[in-house]
């Protein structure tokens, strides 16, 4: 596979610091992220299962996404089937591919990366030479549009269960059963969900008349982890080598939520809340910053801010990691729960803006989705913000939510500007950004008879909010109304939605969920050719109506849920049972599954400092040559940089810091070397604390690099010297091109060096550059297929088109090796 011809190598390269590698495994599960990498490599779930499963005996978890257009491209040319990052072992020769349900716009996806895995799609068609294949994650709780795809599906939390089905699998294969008797054996796992032991019945007008059991099991409830603070978690995950979406440590300080906000569907199927103890949490943060050299810590939940010890726990690791300049934030928070003492330690945090969640725009409808927040309590938290020192606000409605009207969508713009006010109030300036989604029933909430609002009334919607909200002189951001529809329709399908998926994909569908990829002309097309309405699945459901979903628990009774329903249409609340009574939900069974809190938790003593001032005068310059080879050669210079920058952290480099808000290493490069060239003469200056030798920072460093990134000598310098690249006078190359140029090389590197001038034009950062290229070159043979090649400037692919007049020579059709630098006298 040629990596150089894809936008972003670093998606397919593998090898990454921490990735885990077993040859002799006697089962190898592919974990398989249905996006691109960047995505999939921030996916906290994964990571756990990645950890648990490689610490078992005999199993081995590699990874796998979604492939980029380029790249698919590119293997359907070449013949080639997707394959994971840690062995490159084709998907089909797995005896488990795992994919995780995120998104319902990610579904065309799954069924992509089965096809160019050459696995039959439907489970039917599949016998023990497949793999199984198998799906959780939050959209599990409706699998049904998936479920002719999938052998068997985990509702629920994994991290107990992946074992118990690794070790069923393992068990199954040595007493040498057929795929039959592993899916029963299977069944038999708490939280498993096999979908071909149940079948939908449809009365004629298209509703589900029953789902029957072909097997003892009528119904499949969720599997719960009891204690979060004792589970498995990855304190040495997979450092990629590219900037990921979420590019930080990530410890998850609680699992569930039970604020109840009558929408979520993650606030009912994490139920019951489990926090990890701060003990615990400290330990995983220190861990995990070591083993990764990330510059970042985010605590993650459904509600950060609810975490019983958050203050004090946010105070603590301020302090504990300000000398090393950690930053520590908190992605998910609540009105409620932002006291001063908490904006006070959150304004520490690089940070560039601030992001609040009425959801609704009036007092009413918020009532209706118990959202427990009071436009004055919104009104106050911003006056508290843009008072400790933000200068800008973003805030997140919904449109088309059960019971809403006209005057609800009319108070978000009339809110929104009273936010803005409050910046006046604090005695600053301040900008608010509204971002406005659109409601999607899901299942397993009250609100999942409820009808989604059309394509044209989301329009009409988002346009009157546009000029409400521009004549307020607020930002305005939208969710596109096809994805909502798209995204409705498969949140509440059932199996007759797999046609469409089949058919979408052959039509060309992929990476649904990036707008500029999304084509709703290609669905409405496999829509008519399957002859279904989509619409009709955004219809009310009537209360009686069987759901597609409705032999799968997710631990909340559907008398709850038809509770709550009529307590929206009441405009009435529930409490939050972690402060009042129970409120019935049917989680509970108040022995193993029920809220584990840790109020009042003792937090040891901070042996932090606070960062140093060191500096500039005590600065001991080392100047590094390192190697950069194999697939490091297709790094770019930014993501060398992210490399080096984890490298320093991961190997305790005492590296000095630049001066101001966002302080960054200091080192620089001396040039930025093309992707895809090789290298032994890679340089590098690095600015750091007085009393570690440059030999110990050199094996330092080797210790943190990956494989095919080296330090070759270090050497102190003067702090006063001039630059590397003020210093690089030549570079020295060897390029070897293919075997046909080999008879006729040297008379084309003589005709080039008879030439007075080669001038070729450049564009960078919108300006047009000329450079001779024969001015550049100072020496050039050739041997057989080989140059060997001093320049001044230049790339050595543009010298190579220039030596053989063939424009269309790319990087990845020449190997380019960089020798040496040549500094000035």
């Amino acid at each position: 596979m040629n990596l150089l011809a894809v936008e972003k190598p670093a998606r397919y390269m593998g090898d990454e610091m921490g990735s885990v590698r077993k040859d002799a495994a006697k089962l190898r599960i592919a974990l398989a992220f249905p996006d691109v990498y960047e995505v999939g490599m921030s996916h906290l779930g994964l990571r756990i299962l990645y950890q648990i499963l490689n610490q078992m005996d005999n199993v081995a978890a590699e990874r796998v996404y979604a492939p980029w257009p380029d790249m698919e491209r590119q293997m359907e040319a070449e013949g080639t089937s997707l394959a994971t990052l840690e062995t490159a072992t084709p998907l089909g020769e797995c005896q488990i591919v795992a994919f995780t349900l995120q998104y319902e716009l990610s579904y065309s996806n799954i069924l992509n990366m089965m096809r160019l895995a050459g696995i039959p799609l439907l489970a039917a068609e599949r016998n023990e030479s497949h793999p199984l294949l198998l799906a959780g994650g939050p959209c599990a709780y409706n699998p049904e549009p998936l479920a002719p795809f999938f052998d068997a599906v985990l509702l629920g939390d994994g991290e107990e269960a992946i074992v118990e089905i690794a070790q069923t699998v393992l068990a199954s294969t040595h007493a040498g059963e057929g795929r039959p008797a592993l899916l029963e054996r299977l069944a038999k796992i708490e939280g498993v969900y096999i979908p071909s032991f149940f079948t939908p019945q449809y009365n004629s007008d298209g509703t589900i008349a029953e789902i029957t059991a072909l097997k003892a099991q009528t119904s499949v409830r969720r599997r719960f982890l009891h204690d979060l603070d004792s589970a498995s978690y990855p304190t040495e995950p997979v450092v990629p080598f590219m900037k990921t979406v979420h590019d930080r440590v990530a410890v998850e300080i609680a699992r569930g939520c039970t604020r109840g906000c009558r929408f979520c569907q993650a606030g009912y199927v994490y139920r019951p809340l489990r926090e990890r103890s701060p003990a615990t949490i400290l330990e995983l943060v220190e861990k995990t910053l070591a083993a990764t050299g990330y510059d970042e810590v985010s605590l993650l939940s459904l509600s950060s801010g609810d975490y019983s010890c958050v203050s004090p726990l946010i105070t603590h690791l301020m302090q504990r990691y300000a000398q090393e300049r950690i930053a520590v934030s908190l992605p998910s928070l609540r009105v409620g729960t932002l006291t001063d003492d908490l904006i006070t330690e959150i304004k520490k945090v690089r940070k560039t803006g601030f992001t609040l969640a009425p959801e609704a725009g009036s007092e009413r409808l918020r009532r209706v989705i118990n959202k427990g927040i009071s436009e004055a309590d919104l009104l106050e938290t911003a006056f508290n913000v843009y008072r400790a020192g933000w200068h800008s606000i973003k805030l997140y409605f919904m449109i088309g939510l059960p019971g809403e009207t006209i005057e609800d969508v009319e108070q978000i713009s009339i809110l929104a500007r009273q936010v803005k006010d409050q910046a006046k109030r604090a005695g600053t300036t301040g900008e608010v950004g509204v971002s406005v989604g659109s409601f999607v029933p899901k299942a397993h909430t009250p609100f999942q008879w409820e009808p989604q609002i059309s394509i044209d009334q989301i329009r009409e919607l988002q346009y009157q909010l546009h000029g409400d909200l521009k004549k307020r002189k607020l930002n305005f951001k939208w969710q596109d109304a096809p994805l909502s529809f798209m995204e409705g329709v498969f949140a509440r399908g059932d199996r007759r939605l797999a046609t469409v998926l089949v058919r979408a994909v052959e039509l060309g569908c992929r990476f649904d969920g990036w707008g500029d990829h999304f084509s709703l002309d290609r669905w409405l097309q496999a829509f008519r050719e399957c002859h279904i309405q989509p619409e009709w699945y955004l219809r009310r459901r009537e209360l009686d109506e069987v759901l597609p979903w409705q032999h799968l628990e997710c631990g909340v009774t559907r008398e709850f849920l038809l509770k709550e329903r009529d307590l929206a249409l009441a405009e009435a609340a529930t409490t939050d049972c972690r402060f009042g009574d129970c409120s019935a939900c049917g989680v509970c069974d108040f022995s193993a599954i029920k809220n584990r809190l840790f109020q009042d938790a003792p937090l040891p003593p901070v042996s932090g400092q606070l960062p140093s001032d060191a500096c500039s005068e005590n600065a001991v310059r080392i100047r590094l040559r390192f190697a950069k080879q194999g697939a490091m050669r297709c790094l770019s210079h930014l993501e060398l940089l992210t490399v080096f920058t984890r490298a320093v952290s991961r190997g305790k480099v005492p590296i000095l810091f630049s001066q101001g808000f966002h302080p960054h290493p200091r080192f620089s490069f001396a040039t930025a070397t093309s992707v895809g060239v090789e290298s032994v003469a890679e340089y590098m200056d690095m600015f750091v604390a007085p009393g570690v030798p440059a030999d110990e920072i050199m094996q330092r460093l080797n210790r943190a690099l990956p494989r095919g990134l080296r330090i070759l000598e270090a050497v102190p310098t003067d702090t006063k010297s001039p630059s590397l690249s003020v210093l690089i006078d030549r570079t020295r190359y060897r390029i070897t091109l293919a075997q046909e140029w080999s008879p006729g090389l040297a008379g084309l590197c003589a005709d080039f060096l008879l030439r007075d001038e080669f001038v070729i034009q450049r564009k960078k950062k919108g300006e047009v550059q000329s450079i001779d290229l024969r001015a550049a070159v100072t020496e050039l043979t050739s041997d057989g297929s080989t140059l060997h090649l001093v320049s001044r400037r230049g790339k050595a692919v543009e010298i190579c088109r220039a030596i053989t007049g063939d424009e269309n020579l790319h990087a990845d059709d020449i190997r380019v090796e960089k020798l040496e630098v040549i500094f000035s006298a």
